[in-house]
């Protein structure tokens, strides 16, 4: 009889404590829940609003990412004069704002005034070094607006050899997330809600993925006790959204 009271104690004490570490479990399990969040967005900088609000979440990470390197390095329409500023009749030439790449834009200067019948603009491009050459042999004054002086890096008035040694673009992509803890996460110093940053790659509008490591951190959230939606961004360096002209964009977050 002691025996089976000794077993029978035993089982009750071995049933009881389970219970209390599967308690225990489902407690952790409805309180730390990795979630798996997949953004699927056509504009940069969309908010995403959840069917259900997600409890508090404290860590999150950027398991990918992929865009098309759609965005333009001449933001706003470029212009050139030919000519005399002070000449009554006004000769314009305007270059609309995209992408541009040193052998484009070579091609695009050369012909900016053929419709003027001025053709003495010269450009050559330099492939191995990455220059651009543009050489004005007819002597008329050619300025250039704020808008392509900031893009080639020149004076505004294109001199008889004019040396452009790259254009002036961004170089990185920085993924920004509402839901970080700036208090907790710093750049350069600063508080920051930089998830992750990449360098750019490929060629204009080809498709580029970004994928996390295994040793990419959980960074700390700090949200309300309920999250109702979340906003994921690319930036510049400068912090200026980059405008993916519509392409999707696409990234896989990991929250839990």
């Amino acid at each position: 009889m002691a025996s089976l009271a000794f077993v029978s104690g035993f089982c009750a004490h071995f049933w009881k404590s389970l219970n209390t570490a599967l308690y225990i479990l489902n407690v952790l399990y409805l309180y730390n829940i990795m979630v798996v969040l997949t953004i699927v967005a056509q504009n940069n900088g969309e908010i995403v609003y959840f069917e259900e609000p997600l409890p508090k979440v404290h860590f999150i990470r950027l398991l990918s990412c992929s865009l098309y390197n759609s965005w333009h390095n001449l933001k706003n329409e470029g212009s050139a004069e030919l000519g005399d500023k002070d000449a009554k009749a006004k000769q314009v030439s305007k270059i609309p704002p995209r992408h541009y790449t040193l052998e484009i834009l070579g091609e695009i200067i050369k012909d900016l005034f053929v419709k003027y019948n001025y053709r003495q603009i010269k450009p050559e491009t330099h492939k191995p070094f990455g220059q651009l050459l543009i050489g004005n042999l007819g002597g008329t004054l050619v300025t250039l607006d704020r808008d392509l002086v900031n893009l080639l890096g020149i004076r505004c008035n294109l001199q008889t050899i004019t040396y452009v040694k790259w254009l002036t673009s961004p170089t990185t992509y920085f993924i920004h997330c509402d839901l970080l803890d700036k208090t907790k996460n710093f750049l350069n110093g600063k508080r920051s809600d930089v998830l992750a940053r990449f360098d750019m790659k490929g060629l204009p509008y080809a498709k580029v993925s970004y994928d996390s490591t295994p040793q990419q951190v959980l960074r700390d959230c700090s949200t309300d006790a309920h999250v109702n939606s979340v906003t994921v961004s690319i930036k510049d360096e400068h912090g200026e959204l980059f405008d993916f002209i519509g392409m999707p964009l696409e990234f896989e977050l990991e929250i839990n």
